[in-house]
């Protein structure tokens, strides 16, 4: 199964639910990932909710969607969940899973925050991982009765190691891991052997291309068009043989001073071998100018659908 996250559709943010199933189809995708249940009904409605499954049936599409922001340290982060608990987030997680259920989406993905909530936020990130876990535990009787999953992605705040230990001590029965190769470059990982980390858990697998660029004082993440960058799918693809593949087109470009002592202090236990690997990929492309436009992260589609996966 290879399908899209709704926002990588050409004018994907704008379209409605049935508008992106139909896009998704003309493409010739096999499944539609909407960015939040509120991207299919902006009200919950469960008959709009119906109404996007019944249109994803007569297409034959499967859909998914993607929680939210969960992370109950940086409470307003998780805005929408929480508004949709009347302001509770367990509640609101407890009713979004239970919405999802209904119509047959069982496996939504979240994430816990943003880049700078790892640094700079006034809670550690360490009691950040704890209160999700903490969450999550308390969510898991209505995960479990709904035989639902949350799967936690590989974002560009998180590292492997930190996901890995959470779906192990929450239970890999009610969460694992959402695969995004691009974001590990962020924690300075090697997408081969972070994809190897997480191979028992990860349910999804995110689709682009990303290349390391030196500038001052360390290293960038930019976009590529699928097959032009530096993430090695051939070695991935087998070791997720049965994960549901999903294209993402990614927006963000990602700085790792990686010659600052102090950031490097403050960095997650990464393999020397590792660093190595990333560091490769930025020796290889130099300093020269990144010729794919960073804004417009849609144009790189054509590209992802023609290549496909091995």
């Amino acid at each position: 199964m290879i399908g899209i996250i709704k926002s990588s559709l050409p004018d994907g943010r704008s379209l409605t639910a049935v508008e992106a199933l139909q896009a998704a189809a003309k493409l010739g995708l096999q499944g539609l990932l909407f960015n939040s249940l509120f991207d299919v009904s902006p009200t919950l409605d469960p008959a709009e909710l119906a109404a996007a499954r019944a249109e994803a049936n007569r297409l034959g599409l499967e859909i998914s969607s993607m929680l939210g922001i969960v992370n109950p340290a940086l409470p307003a982060r998780s805005r929408p969940i929480v508004d949709a608990g009347g302001g509770d987030m367990q509640a609101g997680i407890e009713r979004l899973v239970d919405l999802a259920a209904g119509i047959d989406i069982r496996d939504m993905f979240f994430i816990i925050g943003m880049i700078e909530d790892r640094f700079e936020a006034d809670v550690s990130w360490q009691a950040q991982l704890d209160g999700v876990a903490e969450l999550l535990g308390r969510c898991a009787p209505a995960l479990r009765r709904n035989g639902s999953k949350l799967l936690l992605k590989t974002h560009e705040e998180i590292a492997t190691s930190e996901i890995v230990a959470l779906v192990e001590r929450i239970g890999a029965d009610v969460l694992g891991v959402a695969f995004d190769p691009v974001n590990v470059l962020c924690r300075l990982e090697d997408p081969v052997a972070a994809a190897r980390r997480v191979a028992p858990y990860a349910a999804q697998l995110y689709v682009d291309d990303a290349v390391m660029r030196f500038q001052e004082n360390g290293i960038r993440r930019f976009l590529a068009p699928l097959g032009e960058g530096f993430v090695d799918w051939n070695g991935i693809r087998p070791l997720l043989p049965d994960a549901k593949v999903w294209i993402e087109m990614h927006a963000g470009q990602f700085a790792m001073p990686v010659f600052d002592r102090h950031w490097l202090n403050n960095q997650p236990p990464v393999a020397v071998g590792e660093f190595a690997s990333v560091l490769a990929m930025a020796a290889k492309f130099g300093t020269r100018q990144v010729p794919w436009d960073q804004a417009a992260p849609v144009a790189r589609l054509t590209k992802a659908l023609r290549r496909g996966l091995p």
